[in-house]
């Protein structure tokens, strides 16, 4: 998260702080101290980062150097009036008891969505756990796959419980909280489509990254929509001009490219939105992708089967860049 866009907000609206309460683990509170937080707890930001945990951290948890840890408190909202002045912006969602603590102490309370605003662009820090992440995406996809594979021969123990077990169990070994969604159930035939979506964090940033694998494919329909949403999803990735085209826009491109290889509107779909703290967050829809956004670029389509193609891009001032470079083959391979 930038604190430029927080500063700038502030000296705009002639505000004092930026305040919040969150519970545990919540993306802004980790997003505003730089850690994940095991407890409900309030930050303000005025120009520096203060944290009023409810209990005391473990010696595990440590926030950025810019931040600091107040003495913990049962309610942390009641501490945010004496840590402010006159006035402080806040999320719509700041909670009604820390709303009513900053109002019964006579400070204004205006709402914000600066922050959303700020974790558009990502710091070359967050861009690496982003980088990271996105390497124990391709570890756990690479996993999946090489389940999948053996489905060509032998499928009476291939199901979508072990691919997902085996793919989270290569994340978690690559460092990163595993996330999956495997659009399958039970045992796997060699003719099944089996798409696979993978969004792993590290640091609490989320890696994206999704395929559709058949294990026995013939080449046909599957192999068709696969290419056709490899290309979408490299269009939505070229139109973009940095600080001109907006995401509504990117995703358009997706959809149109699909369109060209011969699918109906109704059966092919392209998204594009913002990533890291949430796995959807800002910039979407009319926002223009300026240099640090990272960005899920996805095809799906759903006519015979359902295919998924998804990758995660990096806007930097030269152009976009795809993150990583997993195969998008829907033959799944037992070793890449």
């Amino acid at each position: 998260m930038r604190p430029g866009v927080l500063d700038s907000a502030l000296a705009d609206a002639g505000a004092d702080a930026f305040v919040f309460v969150g519970p545990a683990g919540d993306p802004l509170v980790r997003a505003l101290s730089g850690a994940a937080l095991p407890c409900r707890a309030a930050v303000v930001y005025a120009g520096r980062v203060a944290v009023v945990p409810e209990r005391p951290l473990p010696d595990y948890v440590t926030v950025h150097e810019d931040a600091r840890v107040l003495d913990p408190v049962s309610t942390p909202a009641e501490r945010l009036p004496d840590l402010v002045g006159d006035s402080v912006l806040a999320p719509r969602v700041l909670p009604h008891d820390a709303a009513l603590y900053l109002e019964n102490a006579g400070v204004d309370v205006a709402s914000t969505d600066a922050h959303l605003r700020a974790s558009e662009c990502k710091t070359d820090w967050e861009l690496a756990a982003l980088r990271d992440a996105q390497a124990a995406a391709e570890d756990g996809m690479a996993a999946a796959a090489a389940v999948l594979a053996t489905a060509a021969g032998d499928q009476s123990d291939v199901t979508a419980e072990r691919v997902r077990r085996t793919a989270n169990a290569a994340m978690a070994d690559a460092g990163a909280d595993p996330e999956i969604v495997v659009a399958a159930d039970g045992s796997i035939a060699p003719s099944d489509a089996v798409p696979v979506r993978v969004a792993p964090r590290v640091d609490g940033y989320h890696g994206w990254l999704a395929r559709t694998f058949v294990p026995d494919s013939d080449g046909g329909w599957e192999r068709r929509a696969t290419l056709a949403g490899q290309y979408a999803v490299d269009a939505g990735i070229d139109i973009v001009d940095v600080g001109e085209t907006t995401v509504a826009a990117a995703a358009e491109e997706v959809t149109a490219e699909l369109g060209s290889y011969g699918f109906p509107p109704t059966a092919g779909t392209g998204t594009v939105h913002g990533v890291g703290l949430e796995r959807r967050e800002r910039p979407t829809g009319e926002d223009v992708i300026e240099a640090g956004a990272a960005l899920a670029v996805r095809a799906e389509l759903d006519a015979e089967q359902t295919v998924w193609v998804a990758d995660l891009a990096v806007a930097t001032e030269e152009g976009v860049e795809r993150v990583g470079s997993f195969p998008r083959s829907v033959v799944p391979k037992p070793d890449y």
